[in-house]
């Protein structure tokens, strides 16, 4: 994503992913992210509602415009979507 084609106002998503505590299992988070200011080199946003602070390019380029499709485990871990998954969503 690129600063140029943000507006205030905009809603998007950041995702991070990390370990379950003491363990090896990965999980996925998704954050959303509203765009309050944009500069030409920087970006003031709020990440999950927190106090706004500055985004440079390398961390915009990181946040995705549409909403990322989650599967959630029975064991508490969430993973991106499959292309066949998202299909099979979109047809019921």
């Amino acid at each position: 994503m690129k600063i140029k084609s943000l507006k205030p106002g905009d809603t998007v998503y950041s995702l991070s992913r990390h370990k379950m505590g003491n363990t090896t299992i990965n999980t996925v988070s998704m954050y959303r992210v509203s765009i309050k200011e944009v500069h030409e080199d920087h970006v003031i946003a709020s990440v999950n509602g927190n106090a706004p602070r500055k985004y440079r390019e390398s961390e915009v380029a990181k946040w995705k415009k549409d909403e990322p499709v989650l599967i959630r485990s029975r064991m508490g871990y969430a993973r991106l979507a499959t292309k066949s998954e998202k299909e099979a969503l979109k047809s019921k």
